[in-house]
């Protein structure tokens, strides 16, 4: 084969190369990529959301003890003290309606403890996806440690965060490596999907190494041609 088929088929080969980097998720889905700074997202703290759960502890009194979620209505239901109002209320108002309840029932002096939790999907390359309930603030490194950690697949790069029919993709790989902190604090019925990296031999890559092949041959064989 002769020397300038050799060099473009080498270029052919680097090019390839490169389009194995994959281009970023927020650019091909729209999203914004958060690589550190102030979290547009409000921090978790303050009043308990609809997807939140009560932790319920009654001293002296273990069949009220529990987990109770909080309904799209903002209201937890516990047998033996029925409907109340916890949705859009800080931890200490609920503490103080539960206590009202329990009186109200004939507990005297009841002593309760009241602790809420927080509920997030962990979906995508992780090594156990499924629901957690973890403390409110918790981040993304707190609820991927507690789906197993990333597989060795997960692109930490680009990172999902589902809220309420809107997305953002966050850098964790930065976060990991100390460079930047993982800014998104999360809330109740978050969704949060690591996505698989995307290698070189994907239909996108290898439309375009097709394309530049097709190229390169043609070159080839114009060149050919002329020489004749």
């Amino acid at each position: 084969m002769p020397a300038y088929a050799l060099g473009l088929l080498g270029l052919l080969g680097l090019l390839g190369l490169l389009l194995g980097v994959p281009p970023g998720l927020a650019s091909a889905q729209g999203g914004d990529t958060a690589t550190g700074g102030p979290d547009s997202i409000p921090p978790a703290t303050g009043p308990l959301r609809p997807g939140d759960i009560v932790n319920l502890r009654v001293y002296r009194d273990s069949e009220l003890t529990g987990k109770y979620l909080i309904d799209a209505a903002g209201n937890v239901q516990i047998p033996g003290l029925g409907v109340v109002r916890a949705g859009g209320l800080a931890p200490g108002v609920v503490t103080a309606r539960l206590t009202q309840a329990l009186r109200d029932r004939g507990f005297r002096d009841p002593e309760i403890a009241v602790w809420p939790e927080i509920r997030v999907s962990v979906l995508g390359e992780v090594r156990t996806p499924a629901i957690y309930a973890v403390e409110p603030g918790a981040g993304l490194i707190d609820v991927l440690t507690r789906a197993g950690g990333p597989t060795e697949h997960a692109n930490l790069r680009h990172v999902r965060v589902l809220r309420e029919g809107h997305a953002r993709d966050v850098d964790l790989r930065r976060a990991l490596a100390g460079e930047a902190p993982a800014p998104v604090t999360l809330y109740s019925n978050d969704v949060v999907y690591v996505p698989a990296r995307r290698g070189f031999f994907n239909q996108e890559n290898l439309t375009l190494a097709a394309t530049f092949l097709s190229v390169a041959l043609s070159a080839i064989t114009l060149i050919q041609v002329t020489k004749r």
